[in-house]
């Protein structure tokens, strides 16, 4: 029996652990604005947009992205050939996970199709061809879909835009980006979502605090009973000190991880009609996000948000359970 309360716990600390660690993964929706443009825009007024921005007193970093559709690339050195989804950027391509491109002329490929193409995905150096043109590989990407990135050409047009902003402030800093340059479309808010995944994180350690509690409650009880010998007296004095260093961290994931969306809080607590609207904004927010032509790095950040929510939640339904056996098992012992 004890064997499977250590099993449970271990299995839903290593759950907690991995959403942990895909919620950091999902961290530029807390540093990244994306930006949805209701019409395509040119390579030169993207130039434009970018030149007028650095002129700005306070500048904002940026990136156009679009995606011209599939096409068919290969390398003479090995003769192989893919069809991949073509993404083309202007600006700072590190927003995009693409800093290589900044600096040097060629291309980016994802980690599968290097090791289709090459059977590495260390391939720096490797030639590929497309269109009549050939690109020098200056690396890899992890992306969701097969893909080529590059810098983009004259007659390419970008359907969206990254901005270097935080989260916290994106719908205010993307809407006054579009007033700035003149243009239109919606600011995909991802900062609700990234609160809800880090929120969610909290009922684990909620959980672990509560339990570490009842253990110590549970040994002072018997510390406090006539006829325990010293060494286990000893023992379940260690017991509550390795509680205590639990509660501990408890209450520090707690305080670290908590965050409250700042349009969340009312300018007038009075206003009883606020949190219906700000849940039917979300809603909407959601569904934009949802149905809105994703580039690959959003969808990355929302699939690690969706793992973390999911490890979290499933993470502290193990601890519940396990601390409800507990407390039944030790109903049944005084009884």
């Amino acid at each position: 029996m004890d064997w499977r309360k250590c099993l449970w716990r271990l299995l839903a600390a290593a759950l907690y652990l991995w959403g942990l660690w895909c919620c950091c993964l999902a961290r530029e929706a807390q540093s990244r604005v994306f930006l949805q443009l209701d019409q395509p825009v040119s390579l030169g007024a993207a130039k434009e947009c970018y030149d007028r921005e650095m002129e700005e007193e306070t500048p904002v970093g940026l990136c156009f992205w679009g995606q011209t559709g599939e096409i068919t690339i290969s390398c003479e050195t090995t003769g192989g050939r893919a069809r991949v989804t073509r993404v083309v950027l202007c600006g700072n391509g590190e927003l995009m996970e693409a800093g290589e491109l900044v600096w040097r002329e060629g291309c980016l490929i994802d980690r599968e199709t290097a090791l289709e193409l090459f059977g590495t995905i260390h391939c720096g150096g490797q030639i590929l061809e497309w269109d009549g043109a050939s690109y020098p590989v200056l690396g890899t990407v992890s992306a969701l879909r097969p893909t080529v990135i590059t810098m983009a050409r004259e007659e390419d047009t970008f359907s969206g835009c990254v901005l270097a902003a935080s989260g916290e402030k994106g719908t205010v800093t993307g809407e006054q980006f579009f007033l700035r340059h003149q243009l239109s479309g919606r600011v995909l808010d991802y900062y609700f979502l990234w609160a809800l995944t880090r929120n969610l994180l909290l009922l684990f350690p909620g959980i672990a605090a509560l339990s570490a509690w009842g253990w110590m409650g549970k040994d002072r009880r018997q510390l406090s009973v006539s006829g325990i010998r010293a060494g286990e007296q000893w023992g379940m004095l260690i017991k509550t000190g390795l509680s205590w260093i639990l509660m501990g961290i408890s209450l520090v994931l707690l305080w670290k991880l908590a965050v409250i969306p700042p349009d969340m809080i009312p300018s007038r607590w009075s206003d009883f009609s606020f949190w219906g609207d700000w849940w039917e904004n979300q809603m909407e927010e959601l569904v934009t996000i949802l149905f809105a032509p994703l580039e690959n790095r959003q969808l990355q950040m929302l699939l690690n948000m969706v793992k973390s929510m999911i490890s979290a939640t499933a993470a502290a339904a193990l601890a519940l359970c396990t601390l409800r056996r507990e407390n039944h098992a030790d109903i049944a012992h005084r009884g």
